[in-house]
């Protein structure tokens, strides 16, 4: 057995939940200062691992009163997060029409605007989709199920129109259960 494959997840496991006891202890504003945080505790990271990581673990980037901070993606029940936040502001800005045809979404941008828009859906973690795929101009959105594809095409015209926040990334939206 390979001792690195064993030690690999758990070196991974134990440096993204240093990061996020760091992102909610202090404000981190940096990928270099979190390499250095992690340093200090004795955890060897690359700013390209903590670039993966940050991503994984669905940090976003908000503004305070002395600039950009990481927070985690999750955020209070009564505050939007983040990551709905900015998947709202995407979506109004960016979007110029959405049509579901099946369990396949075609989301038309403007130009240029198609792989924003894309990353905005993946880092949603929307449990519906299998993956996205940018173009200059437009983004196949491809999902799992044609309920499925139903409760997302609400989540983004929600999105779009400024429906409620907290059914944007997570669970199904209010007042609509799961697959029947």
């Amino acid at each position: 057995m390979n001792v690195g494959s064993v030690l690999g997840p758990v070196a991974k496991a134990e440096r993204q939940q240093a990061i996020l006891d760091l992102v909610r202890d202090r404000k981190v504003r940096t990928q270099e200062e979190i390499v250095a945080a992690l340093h200090r505790r004795g955890l060897d990271a690359t700013q390209a691992t903590v670039s993966r990581d940050i991503r994984e673990l669905g940090l976003a980037r908000v503004h305070d009163p002395d600039g950009l901070r990481y927070v985690p993606g999750g955020g209070d029940a009564d505050e939007p997060s983040p990551v709905s936040t900015r998947l709202r502001a995407v979506m109004r800005e960016h979007v110029r029409s959405m049509e579901f045809v099946e369990h396949i979404g075609v989301v038309h941008t403007r130009p240029s605007s198609a792989p924003l828009v894309a990353a905005v859906i993946d880092t949603a973690h929307f449990e519906e989709v299998a993956g996205t795929v940018a173009g200059d101009d437009t983004v196949l959105v491809v999902v799992r199920s044609r309920p499925g594809a139903r409760r997302l095409a609400g989540r983004l015209r929600e999105a779009m129109t400024g429906g409620a926040a907290r059914s944007l990334a997570g669970g199904p939206p209010s007042g609509q259960g799961g697959p029947r």
